[in-house]
């Protein structure tokens, strides 16, 4: 687009002012379920046909055709990325080809994003972003660390210099109500200082006992152009969860204490009225943009993160007794469970800054792109310690430093088919010790593009990284580890078979350090490992349409498992560095639009283990996702249509460490097969004025039972029932 000012010489004559021209994708924004380019993989802006490895996005348009609130429900539609809870509304690790992605970043900064006790995931508010850029494979150049899963970046949404909005309220199954708005304010008349600010909330119930949920989130972003090269950015974030009724481990028993199979329903949560987790997340962030002239630019971004999580959580289930020995398994006569709960909060400051400097040049005649940078992250978290009573008016337990209560400790319910007896509580009063872990990532880096003939490209990079992580524990006793110098290469090429095709091939190394700790207290030694990925790339209709498919490969050494019943010296489980996992496989990706009315999005994924040193598979073989959206001909030209389908193979996973009883105790884990499924969905959407849309959105079409983890300490966890929900969508 381009906009210029004219006006009146003295003369008579009319003079045209200077002409500002904005570079605005066609197939990017409104209704586009992809994007032109991307600075995901290497730090340089490209295309996805033009970037060596795999490259996803999930665009606002497809956000509020599948009405995505939250992080879990972005990735449940992308391709290649399966999900695998340790309990309802905590801890879900997020996996791509065979590996759990601990890679998070905002706007390219490093994030505390991990779904866990501690992480921001569970707060995260999709209202408050632009879109989501899924690099499946190793980011060792940018990140520092060579995630072999996938790093997720989400960009946040940004002020314009035109006036605008929207608004939207939701309602659907289970009294779920949502609601946000969204303005987009220039503050001068030319808009040079701009802000956009978003307001977003949530409330609901869940088809399961006891269980609810909150979210709330809140944007004010601020741009200023300094100069007709200049802009600067700055801006306060709010994410905020709570959920009701989650429990500490999966809610649904698999095996009776006889061995047998259990056959619950869906609606099971045995769970006290008191138990949930809270994630609240701040953010200040800043940014400055330079651009030199038309090749080289400046890009400077800093951020703060400070996560306030707190888990008080009780759950009926099955524990550890005794080392190596496992009870608290449901009989059919109501007896056998027993109250688990635990107590503990976290507070996570992570600060974040990156310099890149990125431009073109010329060299033999042709021309070249390049990048520098130099990225620096720093985590502090902090723990009280706390002691902590768990009691009836009966019976009570206490313990002090670790607030955890298993089987040996715990309560025992009077009868589990009446739920937990409301008589039984847990409190915590703070000790005033506590444990302190220091973590910093730095790193330079460069990466260059080089245009060795028409066809053929070239990309070369290299990282060293620095880490440092030093913990404190609530004795005052220190374990520290440190990396120095670690090199990160990266090798990619594309090769133009024509104006619409592209094969590639790139190679990275992998370096990510680890938090689980071993027996004695000292931190698990680095993965280390490899990466390689090659396929065929396709670009349409001026890119409103892209495809891949992909071959890759990963070696994965020194990955942290479970060492036996062994505990760390602060009482938490036990790690030792085992011999690896090594995968390979295909992925295949359509994303973008068939016709100007006709969008679609999906993949399919192959995953095949080499070599697996794990504690348990969670990852199927075969996965398959699609969405697709139609805008009806005239005389329906204002209704649209969609549907789509999540579909994966059985898993031969593993429960662990706890398995299938005799007489009520277990001894060690069980192979359990965990069934595969496919789950549809359908939405329409009516345009009852331009401006004004009402839409529908039904999940599990076909209301399938089925399970989002199955064999962890020996429970399983179903995933959602069918579900509606209507929503009022306005603009301005």
């Amino acid at each position: 687009m381009a906009q210029a000012s004219v006006t009146d010489t003295a003369d008579g004559e009319l003079e045209l002012g200077p002409v500002k021209v904005e570079d605005r994708y066609q197939g990017e924004g409104v209704n586009s379920y992809t994007v032109r380019q991307t600075q995901s993989s290497t730090g340089l802006a490209l295309s996805p046909r033009q970037t060596p490895q795999s490259v996803t996005t999930i665009t606002r348009q497809q956000m509020e055709d599948r009405q995505i609130a939250n992080i879990e429900q972005a990735l449940e539609i992308t391709p290649g990325i399966t999900a695998s809870k340790s309990e309802v509304g905590g801890r879900t690790a997020y996996r791509a080809r065979g590996y759990a992605i601990s890679n998070w970043k905002v706007d390219g900064l490093q994030f505390p994003g991990g779904t866990d006790f501690s992480g921001a995931g569970s707060s995260l508010n999709m209202d408050l972003y632009e879109r989501i850029d899924i690099l499946r494979g190793a980011n060792g150049l940018l990140g520092g660390t060579g995630d072999p899963s996938a790093t997720v970046n989400l960009i946040r949404k940004r002020p314009t210099e035109t006036f605008g909005g929207s608004a939207y309220l939701t309602y659907g199954s289970w009294d779920k109500t949502r609601t946000g708005a969204d303005l987009n304010l220039p503050l001068t008349e030319d808009g040079r200082l701009r802000s956009r600010f978003v307001v977003t909330q949530q409330e609901g119930n869940s088809f399961r006992d006891h269980q609810s949920d909150r979210a709330r989130g809140a944007l004010a972003n601020f741009e200023f152009d300094l100069s007709d090269a200049t802009t600067l950015g700055a801006g306060y974030q709010y994410e905020y969860n709570k959920v009701v009724g989650g429990g500490w481990g999966a809610n649904i028993p698999i095996w009776y204490g006889d061995g047998s199979k259990t056959d619950l329903s869906r609606s099971t949560n045995l769970v006290p009225s008191w138990s949930y987790g809270e994630h609240e997340t701040q953010t200040v962030f800043a940014s400055l943009e330079h651009r030199f002239n038309e090749d080289w630019r400046l890009n400077v971004q800093a951020a703060q993160s400070t996560t306030d999580a707190v888990s008080h959580y009780g759950l009926a289930k099955v524990n550890q007794f005794s080392r190596g020995t496992y009870t608290g398994y449901p009989n059919q006569d109501g007896t056998g469970t027993v109250l688990n709960g635990i107590h503990m909060s976290t507070d996570t400051t992570q600060q974040s800054a990156q310099f890149d400097l990125s431009g073109a040049f010329e060299a033999l005649g042709r021309r070249h792109e390049v990048m520098f940078g130099y990225n620096d992250s720093r985590t502090v978290g902090w723990s009280p310690q706390y002691d902590c009573t768990l009691s009836s008016t009966t019976l009570s337990r206490s313990t002090s430093g670790s607030c955890q209560f298993r089987a040996n400790n715990g309560l025992p319910v009077s009868n589990w088919y009446n739920g937990v007896d409301d008589d039984m509580y847990l409190t915590a009063t703070k000790t005033g010790l506590h444990s302190k872990t220091t973590t910093r990532l730095q790193g330079l880096y460069a990466a260059t593009r080089l245009s060795i003939t028409d066809p053929l490209s070239v990309i070369l990079g290299v990282r060293t990284s620095d880490y440092s992580s030093k913990t404190i524990g609530n004795t005052g006793a220190r374990t520290t580890q440190t990396e120095s110098g670690v090199v990160t290469p990266y090798v990619g090429a594309v090769y133009d078979l024509s104006d619409n095709y592209s094969l590639y091939a790139s190679y990275t190394d992998i370096f990510t350090p680890q938090s689980q700790e071993t027996v004695s207290g000292s931190r698990v030694e680095p993965i280390v490992g490899k990466s390689y990925e090659t396929g065929i790339k396709g670009e349409w209709f001026n890119g409103r349409l892209n495809a891949q498919l992909a071959y890759f490969r990963t070696q994965q050494d020194k990955k942290a498992v479970t060492d036996g019943a062994n505990l760390t010296p602060t009482g938490a489980q036990a790690y030792v560095a085992g011999t690896g996992t090594e995968t390979d496989g295909i992925d295949l990706e359509v994303a973008g639009a068939l016709t100007p009315n006709w969008n679609v999005y999906g993949g399919y994924t192959y995953l095949h283990f080499r070599r697996l040193d794990s504690d348990g598979r969670s990852d199927p073989s075969h996965l398959f996702k699609l969405s697709t959206t139609y805008r009806m001909p005239a005389p329906l030209e204002r209704l649209t249509m969609g549907a789509g389908v999540n579909a994966q193979s059985n898993i031969r996973a593993l429960s662990s460490p706890a398995g299938q009883p005799s007489n009520g105790v277990s001894n060690s884990s069980t192979d359990v097969n965990w069934s595969g499924y496919a789950i549809w969905n359908a939405m329409a959407k009516y345009e009852i004025s331009d401006k004004t849309d009402l839409s529908l959105n039904v999940n599990n079409l076909f209301d399938k039972t089925y399970y989002t983890r199955y064999g962890f300490y020996a429970g399983a966890i179903y995933g959602d029932p069918r579900n509606l929900a209507v929503t009022l969508r306005t603009t301005f």
